[in-house]
């Protein structure tokens, strides 16, 4: 079961196991990271923390906005 407000998705529920996101930086919550906590339904204890990169907030590489130097001879 997904728990969502009209725009996003706030918690995931399976099998006793509630999974939500963290933003906080002590978490390791960054530009570019995502951080989510598992939390044992019945008990309240966290169960774990994983981070994962977040594909929306990757630095793309590139030249698109370089200028090149022109010298003349």
């Amino acid at each position: 079961m997904e728990l969502r407000c009209p725009n996003t998705l706030q918690a995931l529920l399976e099998e006793g196991v509630v999974e939500v996101k963290c933003r906080h930086f002590k978490c390791g919550a960054r530009s570019g990271v995502v951080v989510l906590h598992r939390f044992n339904i019945e008990t309240g204890e966290l169960i774990e923390t994983k981070r994962y990169k977040d594909p929306s907030k990757e630095v793309k590489h590139g030249t698109r906005n370089q200028r090149t130097a022109l010298r003349s001879a």
